[in-house]
């Protein structure tokens, strides 16, 4: 992976890899990632084309380490400026190539996320 240093390359980056995980026509494709720290949890569908073959599931172990990579970069340049934190995202992406990315600050997840981490300290 080449270095991204901004949100653009980044999405862009994200975007090639989601297209490039379906092998059948598809609509679009839908990715929700969960950031915690280091770690970077992934599910995914997307909309068959056409339609009417209804919607799939996303073989996210086709998204390789630098997918995750670039989303906890994303989430870092994002932190670090003028924006809100999140440990939530879903990125859509369509044949057309429009992207969009979704952002959100889960307070229930971090708290879980961070007992569950203490519980495996005290083990």
């Amino acid at each position: 992976m080449a270095e991204l240093s901004t949100v653009e390359e980044i999405y862009d980056f994200i975007a090639n890899a989601l297209a490039e995980a379906v092998d059948e026509p598809w609509k679009e494709i839908r990715l929700h990632a969960e950031v915690w720290k280091t770690s970077t949890g992934f599910t995914g569908d997307f909309t068959r084309d056409p339609e009417e073959r209804g919607v799939a599931d996303l073989d996210v172990d086709r998204l390789d380490y630098a997918v995750a990579k670039a989303i906890k970069k994303l989430q870092t340049i994002m932190t670090s400026s003028a924006h809100e934190s999140w440990n939530k995202a879903t990125f859509r992406v369509t044949p057309d190539g429009e992207f969009f990315a979704n952002f959100a600050y889960d307070t229930e997840l971090s708290a879980r996320l961070d007992a569950a981490a203490e519980r495996a300290r005290q083990q």
